[in-house]
């Protein structure tokens, strides 16, 4: 067998990790059918010398039994700051014949101790003079007398709210918005550089630019409402609709900086470190804003400020700052990068003289401007640029309503980046502090002939790799899963954020809502352990409690970081429920139980909580969005709240005995029966005289099957029932978020993904085929798009909607886990109707598995690939007396109904043909 893929904590060769017993991985490969890992082999060593010696003088395994390939805590000596680890394995196959070792992958500690950091927070202090808007330089010259003895070089960065970090003039990456967002009152995070080559003999230079981001965001008085304001800082567009503001979480902008050597004697020199001893002016980025855009003048800009030697007279001392409340904690999730750079789809100038920049798509990321043999007598002209989602109705221009929250016509308030030409030949210009969520860009000062080459569409996002594929011969459902995706995508930042534009923020629902939905296209092993560690620390504390929060111990928020908590907005099971429920969905599909482990306590505190909120066993009156989006449905707040609940205690007993806490796991199991039992018993949620759920709509009987709190004498009549309301409506969504989840899982469970294929290519509004009909390249935030919403225009880039993922994976394609972590499989496609091919993959912890599909008159033939460590059980329509012919040689087959099963089937590649 051969191995590859090998991560730490879920990253290649990480430098700068401070998990003390990181998580090792590798996937296996190999032709032969049926194979399997039975035990593996690991050496981790301190040098690679010696891990060629086969020394693990860090941590000799032996040969352990055992069939995973994934999750391996490191089990050796105790590990320290700074210290580099290389490892690699061997495994045994199912005949125990023993493989070669793998390649040497590596990993590298971080500052694990706080007296490691010898450097200072320093910034442009609170004085009344700086400007706020304005992103400051810091820069330090520092000498390396000899870098021919420097074994490694490394920089340790953070700040807040923003970084970019350069030595020696060159950027350190090409990565975003770092350090990443956090709650600051409980982590900051850091970013360890490896600028080993970057260091040249004598004197060096380390410069850093200081963004606003979510921490400084003009929030000069956290408590200021928005009714207080008449409009934002330089009109510019600003959420703040939020009463309660966590202390710590916002303050003003700081950076922290750490250089260090380490010479072949194994020696550390800190060379540089933050301090009063630097030396700070203004950017040339005069504005800076996460929601309002970024102003550049390139006039400002200095010549070689980030180069050694560098002429900094006129600069000043920074100040030495207050450091943020919360502790400095290792990156140890995937940065922003730009994916993809499209040149605009096409460029017209308007009557108003100015330009309408059409991207062809609905993005998140932000413009960028080219401009060709600028001069002097083009220095000084200012281009702003205004992006947008949506023109107004006559055409002439673009409306930033669905961008604002219509704040944009209240306020007058606007999204801007504006770039003063500096007039000195070539120049490229995008924004470094902030991105937006457009299709449209209305260009204002472009005063010269204009061609698509002047402008590029960045797309940005957590750089996920993109490992799951969707394809059938239906061109409108190819359509679906791709605006679905780019929906996906376009939220894909530190937080899974519910738009690119209005809020940028992570509201929590949809991380367990949408989980099956994002993990079938995305590797997010990294990112979701971020998301969670986000939900631990926002959960009130008695700090907290002392602070002002009056929500009460253990309580969840639904946004996490809570940068913002609105009124009416801020309490339901559904939201902060993802407490549980999410790192309950990534052990279903990564197989791994320490995320369980990790966030125990605040599961079990959010449970206490939440039955403090209860009246009679039952949640009345608590949750405050239900089932959000939904549309002419109105079900039962009740119902949806304790549902949710419900399924909360039942999970909490698989996760009580999943972890060893077996005396949790009765208590959880008991409340779970009693709460259904209380459930049959309230009239909101059961009529008992004609067994109806709710008010009978989609979404009642979608919550109840899919939560189990179905009495078993109703299922069967539940499912006809959720079948029926679907009918009603003439087989269109009306469903919120959290039904239209459920709706699907349950339709999709029982076998009726006819009846969900015709509600997603209904022709008519709603449905996910009306969308691609009328060009929507993004998923909308409500099915009535096209209406105002509480009398504001609401965005056209939401992921909340993109359950549709999830079935098109599981039921199109037919990929299923029957195990957690894919370790059992289930390959069913379902064809229906226009479909005659499909084919797609899921990677898993194991590898990937694939699926191709197609129909071809009377023969059907299903390609398979099945991972190593994993079995699948694949169904094909049952055609009469079709004979199969198959590669495979080992496998039970059996007719169930309208299905052919082949069980037991273990890894490799396989055709099947029924004809």
């Amino acid at each position: 067998m051969n191995i590859t893929n090998m991560l730490v904590q879920y990253l290649e060769n990480p430098l700068g990790i401070d998990t003390k017993n990181p998580l090792l991985s590798y996937t296996l490969e190999s032709a032969e059918q049926n194979q399997c890992q039975t035990a593996y082999y690991m050496l981790v060593s301190s040098t690679k010398e010696l891990l060629h010696k086969n020394i693990g003088d860090m941590w000799d395994s032996g040969k352990v039994t055992h069939e995973n390939n994934f999750a391996i805590a490191y089990g050796g000596a105790r590990l320290l700051s700074r210290q580099e680890l290389f490892w690699k394995v061997k495994v045994w196959d199912k005949n125990d014949m023993e493989s070669e070792w793998s390649q040497t992958a590596s990993w590298e500690m971080g500052l694990l101790e706080q007296e490691d950091w010898k450097a200072r927070w320093i910034g442009q202090g609170d004085t009344a003079d700086c400007n706020k808007s304005a992103a400051p330089q810091v820069a330090s010259d520092f000498l390396v007398s000899n870098p021919s003895s420097v074994a490694k070089a490394r920089a340790y960065v953070s700040g807040l709210g923003l970084f970019q970090a350069s030595i020696n003039g060159i950027q350190l990456d090409d990565t975003f918005f770092n350090p990443g967002e956090s709650d600051y009152s409980k982590t900051i995070y850091y970013v360890t550089y490896d600028i080993t080559q970057q260091l040249k003999s004598g004197t060096n230079a380390f410069g850093i630019i200081i963004g606003n981001g979510q921490y400084v965001n003009f929030r000069i008085n956290p408590t200021m409402m928005l009714d207080e304001i008449t409009e934002s800082p330089e009109h510019r567009y600003q959420k703040n609709d939020s009463k309660y503001v966590r202390q710590g979480l916002y303050g003003e902008k700081k950076v922290l900086a750490q250089i260090e050597v380490t010479y072949e004697d194994g020696s550390v020199e800190i060379v540089a470190a933050t301090d009063q001893a630097w030396q700070l002016t203004d950017s040339p980025i005069t504005f800076n804003n996460w929601y309002g855009g970024e102003d550049y003048d390139a006039r400002a800009e200095i010549r070689d400020w980030d180069k050694p030697l560098a002429d900094r007279t006129n600069w000043q001392r920074p100040v030495i700052m207050e450091p943020p409340m919360g502790n400095l904690k290792a990156r140890e999730f995937k940065a922003v990068r730009i994916i993809e750079k499209l040149p605009a789809a096409s460029v017209t100038r308007l009557a108003n003289g100015n330009l309408l920049v059409d991207m062809g798509i609905n993005i998140a990321g932000f413009p960028e401007i080219v401009l060709k043999g600028m001069t002097e007598t083009d220095r000084g002209t200012v281009i702003e640029m205004y992006p947008a989602e949506i023109l107004n109705e006559e055409k002439s221009s673009v409306d930033q309503s669905s961008c604002t929250q219509s704040w944009s016509k209240k306020y007058h308030c606007s999204i801007k980046n504006s770039y003063t030409v500096k007039g000195d030949g070539d120049e490229r210009w995008h924004p470094s502090f902030c991105y937006q969520g457009f299709r449209y860009v209305e260009v204002s000062g472009f005063i010269w002939e204009a061609t698509v080459d002047h402008f590029n569409c960045c797309i940005l996002r957590v750089a996920n790799e993109k490992t799951g594929m969707f394809e059938t011969s239906d061109p409108v459902l190819n359509q679906i899963d791709e605006i679905t995706n780019r929906a996906i995508e376009s939220n894909m930042f530190f937080s899974f954020t519910d738009c690119p534009q209005i809020e940028k923020i992570g509201w929590l629902e949809t991380t367990h809502l949408m989980f099956r939905s994002i993990s079938a296209g995305y590797d997010i092993r990294s990112w979701i352990p971020k998301i969670v560690q986000d939900m631990i620390d926002a959960q009130t504390n008695d700090t907290d409690i002392e602070n002002g929060d009056t929500e009460g111990l253990g309580y969840m928020p639904a946004i996490a970081p809570e940068y913002f908590r609105i009124d009416g907005l801020n309490r339901d099971p559904n939201w902060g429920g993802a407490c549980i429920l999410t790192p309950w969905e990534y052990y279903q599909m990564y197989g791994d139980s320490s995320i369980l482990q990790k966030a125990y306590s605040t599961m079990n505190g959010y449970i206490s909580y939440l039955e403090n909120q209860t009246q009679n066993g039952l949640l009345a009156g608590y949750a405050q969005m239900g089932d959000w989006g939904q549309l002419h449905e109105n079900t039962p707040v009740t119902l949806v709240e304790n549902c949710a609940y419900y399924y909360l205690l039942s999970t909490m007993a698989k996760i009580a005995t999943l972890t060893g806490h077996f005396t949790d796991e009765t208590k959880f199991s008991q409340k779970a029966e009693e709460v259904k039992g209380q459930f049959h018993l309230n009239a909101v949620c059961y009529q008992p005289e004609n067994r109806t759920y709710g008010n009978g709509s989609q979404a009642s009987y979608g919550c109840v099957l899919f939560s189990g709190i179905v009495l078993e004498e109703n299922h069967k009549l539940a499912v006809n029932r959720l079948v029926e309301a679907v009918q009603i409506r003439d087989y269109h969504l009306s469903s919120g978020e959290v039904g239209l989840k459920q709706v699907f899982a349950s339709l999709g469970q029982y076998g009726k993904n006819d009846v969900v294929y015709k509600m997603v290519m209904n022709d008519t509004q709603p449905s996910y085929k009306f969308f691609v009909d009328n060009h929507l390249t993004t998923l909308p935030e409500y099915w009535n798009y096209e209406e105002l919403w509480m009398g504001m225009e609401r965005s056209r880039n939401h992921a909340m909607m993109g359950h549709v993922k999830e079935w098109l994976t599981s039921y199109v394609l037919g990929i299923r886990m029957a195990a957690p972590g894919y370790r059992r499989i289930i390959i069913e496609p379902t064809l229906t109707q226009t479909i005659n091919k499909v084919k797609g993959c899921v990677v898993s912890q194991y590898g990937k598995i694939s699926a191709e599909y197609d129909r071809n008159g009377e023969e059907i033939v299903l390609e398979v690939k099945i991972p190593i460590g994993a079995t699948a059980d694949i169904g094909l329509p049952n055609i009469g007396s079709g004979k199969l012919t198959t590669n495979c040689t080992k496998y039970i087959t059996r007719k169930i109904g309208q299905t052919y099963w082949i069980h037991a089937v273990g890894s490799g590649s396989y055709t099947f043909s029924l004809k």
